[in-house]
């Protein structure tokens, strides 16, 4: 059999590999730092030891505030809300990091993960027609939606409300969702546009919480790192 594939092998700067030795640190992780552009012992340190920050005002994202009152109605009304994710490892950290903030207000909160095989990816109309006839007035997307223009129109002529998070490429129509908050969504004024699905969930939770709830970055790891998005 002929080599299908020639691996190109990214080319470190030894000098900085052997520094980093003096430090106790393997060749391999010497090579990653090398790779991602820290070059000095300075940005290792800082790299490894440094405070994390706030990160961006979840409210430069579009219809943030709009998405926040609504949760906050639907929470003093006693709405039935849910949480409609994904069964990959975005999809799975994005749902249970919103339930838990949204335990944590008092709400009446349920989950939904569709059956990729069954139901296919994202909203579909069969699974909102059920949601809602079971009493759900408040249907909140993570880590999906962006794409469900149909199963939003279909929401909003039940009486139910939809609030899309996502982080998907938006298509050339929006639904016509309550709000949608997207970190690339046109109207909007968000600095980073790679986010995961949880990371979209994250600053939603930031919002309704009004602290950086850093007790979930765990989950927010979890779910950028398996996901298909920039580790910036």
């Amino acid at each position: 059999m002929g080599i299908k594939y020639k691996w190109l092998y990214p080319k470190n700067n030894e000098d900085f590999l052997m520094q980093l030795e003096e430090y106790n640190i393997s060749k391999n992780i010497a090579k990653i730092l090398d790779s991602r552009g820290i070059h000095d012992i300075s940005e290792v340190k800082k790299f490894f030891s440094d405070d994390y920050e706030e990160g961006y005002d979840p409210f430069l994202m579009h219809d943030m505030k709009r998405a926040v009152d609504r949760i906050n109605d639907a929470i003093e009304n006693e709405e039935k809300i849910l949480v409609y994710g994904d069964y990959d490892a975005d999809g799975i950290t994005s749902t249970v990091l919103l339930v838990e903030t949204l335990i944590s207000l008092g709400a009446n909160v349920s989950s939904y993960i569709p059956n990729r095989f069954d139901e296919g990816y994202g909203p579909n109309k069969e699974a909102f027609t059920k949601i809602i006839e079971s009493g759900i007035t408040l249907i909140i997307t993570v880590d999906n939606g962006i794409a469900g223009v149909e199963e939003v129109n279909l929401a909003n002529e039940l009486g139910c409300d939809v609030i899309i998070t996502d982080h998907h490429k938006i298509q050339d129509v929006i639904p016509s969702a309550y709000a949608v908050i997207h970190p690339e969504h046109p109207d909007g004024n968000y600095p980073f546009g790679k986010l995961a699905g949880v990371g979209v969930a994250f600053k939603l939770a930031h919002a309704l919480l009004e602290i950086f709830p850093d007790f979930l970055l765990d989950l927010v790891a979890i779910g950028t790192i398996a996901d298909m998005v920039s580790l910036t």
